[in-house]
Protein backbone atom coordinates (compact mmCIF):
# COMPACT_ATOMS: atom_id res chain seq x y z
CA UNK A 1 0.00 0.00 0.00
CA UNK A 2 1.26 3.29 -0.76
CA UNK A 3 2.05 5.96 1.93
CA UNK A 4 -0.19 9.31 1.52
CA UNK A 5 3.51 11.19 0.33
CA UNK A 6 3.81 8.76 -2.54
CA UNK A 7 0.53 9.19 -3.55
CA UNK A 8 1.17 12.66 -3.10
CA UNK A 9 4.45 12.89 -5.00
CA UNK A 10 2.54 10.25 -7.99
CA UNK A 11 -0.36 12.85 -8.56
CA UNK A 12 1.95 15.65 -8.69
CA UNK A 13 4.05 13.71 -11.41
CA UNK A 14 1.02 13.21 -13.37
CA UNK A 15 0.01 16.85 -13.06
CA UNK A 16 3.77 18.05 -14.30
CA UNK A 17 3.39 15.10 -17.03
CA UNK A 18 0.18 16.45 -18.06
CA UNK A 19 0.73 20.10 -18.16
CA UNK A 20 4.45 19.79 -19.92
CA UNK A 21 3.91 16.76 -22.54
CA UNK A 22 0.58 17.82 -23.25
CA UNK A 23 -0.52 21.52 -22.45
CA UNK A 24 2.99 22.73 -23.24
CA UNK A 25 3.37 21.01 -26.10
CA UNK A 26 6.51 18.81 -25.57
CA UNK A 27 5.58 15.52 -25.83
CA UNK A 28 9.61 14.44 -26.06
CA UNK A 29 9.34 15.35 -22.69
CA UNK A 30 7.63 12.40 -22.10
CA UNK A 31 10.86 9.86 -21.11
CA UNK A 32 10.92 12.51 -17.91
CA UNK A 33 7.59 10.70 -16.47
CA UNK A 34 7.62 7.53 -18.66
CA UNK A 35 9.46 3.66 -17.51
CA UNK A 36 11.62 2.42 -20.14
CA UNK A 37 9.79 -0.64 -20.53
CA UNK A 38 5.67 1.27 -19.72
CA UNK A 39 2.59 -0.27 -21.99
CA UNK A 40 0.13 2.33 -23.18
CA UNK A 41 -3.31 0.98 -23.58
CA UNK A 42 -5.30 2.82 -25.93
CA UNK A 43 -8.76 0.40 -26.39
CA UNK A 44 -9.26 0.19 -30.13
CA UNK A 45 -6.49 1.77 -30.78
CA UNK A 46 -4.08 -1.13 -29.73
CA UNK A 47 -1.80 -0.94 -26.90
CA UNK A 48 1.93 0.46 -27.18
CA UNK A 49 4.86 -1.06 -25.44
CA UNK A 50 7.82 1.39 -24.81
CA UNK A 51 8.72 4.99 -23.75
CA UNK A 52 10.33 5.41 -27.06
CA UNK A 53 6.74 4.41 -29.18
CA UNK A 54 4.35 6.25 -27.06
CA UNK A 55 6.60 8.88 -27.48
CA UNK A 56 6.39 8.51 -31.03
CA UNK A 57 2.87 8.60 -30.36
CA UNK A 58 2.30 11.07 -28.41
CA UNK A 59 4.40 13.50 -31.47
CA UNK A 60 1.68 12.59 -34.19
CA UNK A 61 -1.29 13.43 -31.89
CA UNK A 62 0.08 16.54 -30.39
CA UNK A 63 1.69 17.19 -33.77
CA UNK A 64 -2.22 17.25 -35.35
CA UNK A 65 -3.47 18.86 -32.32
CA UNK A 66 -0.49 21.71 -31.86
CA UNK A 67 -2.92 23.62 -29.86
CA UNK A 68 -4.05 21.19 -27.45
CA UNK A 69 -5.41 21.58 -23.61
CA UNK A 70 -6.02 19.30 -21.28
CA UNK A 71 -7.73 20.21 -18.40
CA UNK A 72 -8.34 18.52 -15.41
CA UNK A 73 -11.73 17.70 -14.32
CA UNK A 74 -11.29 15.07 -11.41
CA UNK A 75 -8.33 13.16 -9.93
CA UNK A 76 -8.77 10.22 -7.91
CA UNK A 77 -5.85 8.20 -6.12
CA UNK A 78 -5.40 4.86 -4.42
CA UNK A 79 -1.73 3.43 -4.06
CA UNK A 80 0.11 2.97 -7.17
CA UNK A 81 -2.98 3.97 -9.39
CA UNK A 82 -4.54 7.53 -10.18
CA UNK A 83 -7.40 7.88 -13.07
CA UNK A 84 -7.93 11.84 -14.07
CA UNK A 85 -10.99 12.96 -16.00
CA UNK A 86 -10.03 15.39 -18.44
CA UNK A 87 -11.45 17.70 -20.82
CA UNK A 88 -9.49 18.17 -23.99
CA UNK A 89 -9.88 20.95 -26.61
CA UNK A 90 -7.75 21.19 -29.52
CA UNK A 91 -8.08 22.39 -33.56
CA UNK A 92 -7.28 19.67 -35.94
CA UNK A 93 -4.47 20.89 -37.89
CA UNK A 94 -2.80 17.17 -38.88
CA UNK A 95 -3.15 13.99 -39.58
CA UNK A 96 -5.25 12.80 -36.82
CA UNK A 97 -6.79 9.07 -36.43
CA UNK A 98 -6.21 8.77 -40.41
CA UNK A 99 -8.00 12.21 -41.06
CA UNK A 100 -6.54 15.12 -42.98
CA UNK A 101 -6.37 17.96 -41.24
CA UNK A 102 -9.61 20.04 -41.15
CA UNK A 103 -9.09 23.38 -39.39
CA UNK A 104 -11.87 22.24 -37.10
CA UNK A 105 -12.04 22.97 -33.36
CA UNK A 106 -12.57 19.35 -31.49
CA UNK A 107 -13.37 19.05 -27.70
CA UNK A 108 -13.74 15.67 -25.94
CA UNK A 109 -13.89 13.87 -22.58
CA UNK A 110 -11.03 11.73 -21.96
CA UNK A 111 -10.44 9.41 -18.32
CA UNK A 112 -6.82 8.42 -18.29
CA UNK A 113 -5.89 5.78 -15.62
CA UNK A 114 -1.92 5.77 -14.66
CA UNK A 115 -0.02 3.26 -12.74
CA UNK A 116 3.12 4.21 -11.17
CA UNK A 117 6.42 2.72 -9.85
CA UNK A 118 9.87 4.46 -8.36
CA UNK A 119 8.16 7.64 -9.93
CA UNK A 120 7.83 6.79 -13.09
CA UNK A 121 4.20 6.28 -15.38
CA UNK A 122 4.51 2.24 -15.95
CA UNK A 123 1.03 1.82 -17.14
CA UNK A 124 -1.86 3.83 -18.90
CA UNK A 125 -5.17 3.11 -19.98
CA UNK A 126 -6.42 6.10 -22.33
CA UNK A 127 -10.14 6.18 -22.61
CA UNK A 128 -10.56 9.61 -24.77
CA UNK A 129 -14.25 9.64 -26.39
CA UNK A 130 -12.93 8.82 -30.14
CA UNK A 131 -16.64 9.76 -31.57
CA UNK A 132 -16.97 13.09 -30.70
CA UNK A 133 -13.29 13.43 -31.82
CA UNK A 134 -14.38 11.34 -35.18
CA UNK A 135 -17.84 13.86 -35.33
CA UNK A 136 -16.18 17.23 -35.00
CA UNK A 137 -13.53 16.80 -37.07
CA UNK A 138 -15.83 16.17 -39.89
CA UNK A 139 -15.20 12.50 -40.62
CA UNK A 140 -17.97 10.53 -38.89
CA UNK A 141 -21.53 10.72 -38.19
CA UNK A 142 -23.18 8.39 -35.29
CA UNK A 143 -26.19 6.98 -36.45
CA UNK A 144 -28.16 9.02 -33.39
CA UNK A 145 -26.76 12.29 -34.46
CA UNK A 146 -27.48 11.72 -38.01
CA UNK A 147 -31.15 10.97 -37.61
CA UNK A 148 -31.32 15.20 -35.95
CA UNK A 149 -29.03 16.65 -38.47
CA UNK A 150 -31.27 18.91 -40.76
CA UNK A 151 -31.47 18.04 -44.62
CA UNK A 152 -30.40 20.38 -47.16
Amino acid sequence: MASETTTGSNIEIVREYTERVFNQHSPDLAAKYLAPGMTWHGQTLGSIEGADNVTRMLRGFIGALPDLYAAEQDIVAAGDTLAVRYVIEATDEGNLLGIAPTGRRVRWDAVDIYRLAGGMIVEEWAADDATAILYQAGAYTPPWLAASRPTA
